[in-house]
Formats: structure tokens, C-alpha cells, sequence
């Protein structure tokens, strides 16, 4: 049985990708679940399981203690498996096809920025000063592109193309991908980038984009820090962090009618369709749809 739930687990990582802390955490829900059903149940097989020994699971799950949403993950572990056992003629049946996730408490939604918060928080960095310049244009970058912190820090100078406007971002597992920028973005980033090199008779396209004081690459926690600083300035009394400038901006593009196969590649997100897999004759270009639905572009 053991060596069955560890063929559905290399399906999860090999098809559907997984994260290595998802499938951890699959493998030791079904590994209990596997235990559960030899040893309460003196199961021998996956034929040996019924829909009367799955619910008895979850009852004996939630007389253990277990919260609701740690008994809906566990559930889901269970139904994902036995559909692959059925469908892979391992059982003859799908004895979890009756089985209802138990109800949890809905996350509240993610604290969000309108768009003329956002306006105020970008217009706050004092230009006159190199530091200002240098957090607008990491504003106007965060908000433009809609990366992740971790993408931003990794920014060089040589991912900048102020000529094609665009920046190359460097994603999760190395993914690259090359991301429109408004001409206000441009704008700044071009001011930054000129009053960074302005000491130098050779520009290095190699040092980072964003640095702090020490002329070191910025961390995360420093342009945490930085949102902070402007959220007072600009008068936002939401609480905010990188993620509220990603989650906004996500927002603002659905506001406008962007499709959400756009948004997914603006930001990096990794389609899970397999449908999107396949080449579409009529997509518009990338830099043509965020022209049309970006916020900060102006037509």
C-alpha cells in the first residue's frame, strides 16, 4: 500500500509540480492515513478500504483533536489518492467519492491598497535627494511589475532596458521573464540610474539595482522597512508590505478587465491548466495587453 502512495506522490512532483514542502506534507498525511487503515483496520489492500473505514478515519481525526483545516488537508490527500488509485485500475472503486471537506474558517482578504493610495505612496519619495530617487524607482518597479520581493532584490543594473522598456526578472527556480514597464517607472528608474553612475566614468551593469547605504544589495527587510517609511509620509493607514503592492496591483488589473491568464504572466505565476500549455494563434503580445490594462499607463 505504502509503495502505491509513494507513486502518487512522484505523479503530484512530476506533473502537477508541487513544492518539496507540499509533497512533505502529503506524504505524511497518507503515510498516517496508510497507518491508520493497517493497523486500526487490518487492511492488506487498497480494495480492503471502504467508504465506512474512510469516514470512521475522519471521525477518529476529529476526536484526536485535529482543527478543521488540518482534517480538510487531510481529506484532500485522501480523495487525490483514491481518484488515482481508481483511475489507475489499482481499485475498483473510489471509496472517498461520498466524502464532504469539513467547513473552515474563511482567511479574511488580504489588506489592499486603492488606486490613489497607490498614487500617494509612489508620489512620496523626495526626488531632490538620491536616496528619494532611488525609492521611487523601486516604488514605481514593485508596483509596475507586480514581483515578488525576493525577485526584486535580485535585481541588477543589466536587467534594466530603458530603451526597450522592459526589465528581466528572475523568478522562483530561476524562471526568467521579461516584464513591461511604464513610462513613469522608466522615468524613474532613468533618474535613479543616472545619479547612481554619476560618480563613475563606467557604468557597472553588474552591481545590483537597488542598494542601501553601505552600497550593498538591499534585503527584504530593508524595503519592508521602506514601504513603511512612505506609508506614513502618503497618510496609509493600511498595514502594508511588498505582498499589499503584488496583491493591489492584481486588484487593480481585474478592476480594469485583464484577463487572468495576463495577470499570471505578468507576475510569475505558473499556470496549472494544461489547456494553457498549448500554443494560442490570437494571444496579444504581452507588452500590447499592458498597455491596455495596467493602471499606470496612461493612453
Amino acid at each position: 500500500m505504502r509503495k502505491l502512495v509513494e507513486n502518487f506522490l512522484e505523479l503530484l512532483n512530476t506533473e502537477r509540480g508541487l513544492s518539496k514542502n507540499t509533497i512533505e506534507a502529503y506524504r505524511s498525511d497518507l503515510m498516517h492515513y496508510t497507518n491508520y487503515l493497517s493497523v486500526e483496520k487490518h487492511c492488506s489492500s487498497w480494495q480492503d478500504v471502504t467508504e465506512m473505514i474512510v469516514l470512521n478515519y475522519m471521525y477518529f481525526l476529529r476526536d484526536s483533536g485535529c482543527a478543521p483545516s488540518t482534517i480538510a488537508r487531510k481529506a484532500a490527500a485522501i480523495r487525490g489518492l483514491h481518484r488515482y488509485l481508481l483511475l489507475n485500475r489499482k481499485t475498483i472503486a473510489d471509496p472517498s467519492y461520498s466524502l464532504e471537506l469539513p467547513k473552515t474558517q474563511q482567511s479574511p482578504l488580504p489588506p489592499l491598497l486603492t488606486k490613489n493610495q497607490v498614487e500617494q505612496l509612489l508620489e512620496a519619495p523626495d526626488l531632490r535627494t538620491k536616496i528619494g530617487k532611488r525609492d521611487r524607482a523601486l516604488l514605481e518597479v514593485l508596483y509596475a511589475t507586480g514581483m515578488r520581493v525576493s525577485e526584486c532584490i535580485r535585481l541588477d543594473t543589466s536587467h534594466v532596458n530603458l530603451d526597450l522598456e522592459f526589465i528581466r526578472c528572475l523568478g522562483k527556480k530561476g524562471n526568467e521573464r521579461i516584464v513591461p514597464l511604464d513610462s513613469q517607472a522608466i522615468f524613474a528608474l532613468h533618474i535613479y540610474i543616472k545619479a547612481l553612475h554619476s560618480d563613475e566614468e563606467k557604468v557597472d551593469l553588474n552591481r545590483p539595482l537597488f542598494m542601501n547605504r553601505m552600497n550593498r544589495r538591499l534585503t527584504r527587510q530593508g524595503i519592508w522597512k521602506i514601504l513603511k517609511h512612505y506609508a506614513e509620509i502618503a497618510g496609509i493607514s493600511v498595514p502594508i508590505s511588498p505582498e499589499t503592492l503584488r496583491k493591489s496591483l492584481t486588484a487593480h488589473l481585474l478592476q480594469n478587465g485583464a484577463p487572468l491568464e495576463f495577470i499570471d504572466e505578468l507576475m510569475g505565476r505558473q499556470h496549472t491548466s494544461a489547456a494553457m500549455q498549448y500554443p494560442r494563434p490570437n494571444r496579444l503580445p504581452l507588452k500590447k495587453v499592458y498597455a491596455m490594462y495596467h493602471p499606470r499607463v496612461k493612453l
